[in-house]
């Protein structure tokens, strides 16, 4: 059995069709989920029930799709648990900003919001979808959850990386990421639970020319056993066709200082990340010293 879990926008469909034909050969296909725990999953069944005015989804299909995939992953494991079967499990990490602008962008286009124009079908302005994102991530960090269910939605899978870890993968697996160390300036991270074998990835590490991307491929292929297997793009940004707006939101997102502090101090970001490259990261997403740009705040009809 191969679990594709990991916590959403970490580019979990280029593994999932690595082992597509290996779970073939096995009469199976990869199971891909973000929420196992029942915790997350009612997190997501308590979203996806808030009534008007605050049901601001237009079209929840996608959405409820983490629900489902998450409830049958769950029967499926457990069947394969009662039937003694080898767990592999594949689990990755990303920056967070840069998973925060990539799920906001994913969602606009497949859910839509009832009232913000927010993708490109809705004629959306960058800087607005960039106030939106910072307005999220002060409840990110503030741990207050937004009204709207759109909002809601983007506030829990943006937050997940503080604790996706220790909630998911230490809950339904038993695996500890902070048993071992990440390499130093990337490649993977091997561990073992109870009844699972798990291989932890860095997103930025799959990207064509990072030096790691080797090291990656091969330990994918071995932890696949599958010599052959290709780790492709898949389900990016830049197959839709709002891929401008994203582009736009992404060289113009920025935050304050404080706040990026605060979002790379957490023990899981320098688990994977070391100081310089943490650094890089704040200093991409940092507001340019001479800058008197600020990002009007989102109104409901922006």
């Amino acid at each position: 059995m191969i679990v594709v879990h990991q916590m959403a926008k970490v580019a979990s469909m280029a593994w999932v069709e690595a082992a597509r034909p290996v779970a073939r050969q096995m009469g199976t296909m990869p199971i891909h989920t973000h929420f196992l725990t029942a915790r997350n999953l009612q997190s997501i069944a308590a979203i996806l029930a808030v009534a008007p005015p605050d049901n601001t989804i237009v079209n929840p299909y996608m959405a409820r799709s983490i629900l489902r995939s998450g409830n049958r992953a769950v029967a499926n494991i457990r069947a394969g648990r009662e039937l003694g079967q080898r767990i592999r499990v594949i689990t990755g990490m990303r920056d967070p900003v840069a998973r925060s602008l990539s799920l906001l962008a994913f969602f606009a286009d497949f859910c839509g919001h009832s009232s913000r124009s927010l993708s490109a079908r809705d004629g959306a302005d960058a800087h607005a979808v960039c106030a939106l994102l910072v307005e999220l991530w002060r409840l990110v960090l503030a741990r207050t959850a937004p009204a709207g269910s759109f909002e809601r939605l983007l506030w829990h899978m943006m937050g997940a990386y503080r604790n996706w870890f220790s909630e998911e993968l230490a809950t339904v697996f038993d695996a500890d990421i902070y048993s071992s160390p990440f390499p130093q300036g990337g490649g993977v991270q091997h561990l073992r639970g109870h009844d699972a074998q798990i291989l932890v990835y860095r997103a930025e590490d799959m990207h064509p020319g990072a030096p790691p991307r080797s090291v990656v491929l091969d330990a994918a292929r071995q932890f696949l056993g599958a010599p052959g297997a290709a780790l492709t793009a898949v389900n990016t940004a830049a197959t839709r066709r709002s891929y401008p707006l994203y582009v736009q939101a992404r060289n113009l997102f920025h935050l304050p200082a404080a706040m990026l502090d605060e979002i790379y101090d957490e023990p899981v970001i320098r688990h994977f990340y070391g100081a310089r490259e943490i650094a890089g990261f704040k200093l991409q997403w940092a507001a340019p010293r001479d800058s008197r740009t600020a990002f009007p705040a989102p109104s409901p009809d922006s």
